[in-house]
């Protein structure tokens, strides 16, 4: 009998506010929106308006390219690495 694992993939996210990056083995079928709902509870941030109505969003980008389809596969964007580094940053629209 043969065992199929799935492939974990390294993943570190950085984020200039934050002292030490994500840093989490993740599966290759992960998407991009779930990796970052991870990421921005692990660094205790939120999207959405604050009380004087600023908006808050946050996107991964790989290099200089946003990671805009939340989608994608993390295993599409790492291209057969087992590593793959990203960054956060962060947009505010003031109100």
């Amino acid at each position: 009998m043969s065992v199929v694992t799935a492939s974990k993939l390294l993943v570190i996210v950085h984020y200039v506010a934050a002292e030490h990056p994500f840093r989490e083995h993740a599966q290759e079928c992960e998407t991009v929106g779930q990796l970052k709902k991870r990421v921005l509870h692990d660094f205790g941030l939120t999207e959405g308006q604050d009380a004087c109505g600023n908006t808050f969003a946050y996107t991964l980008f790989h290099g200089k390219k946003p990671l805009e389809n939340l989608d994608e596969k993390l295993s599409e964007i790492a291209a057969h690495h087992h590593e793959l580094s990203l960054n956060l940053v962060q947009k505010i629209t003031q109100g």
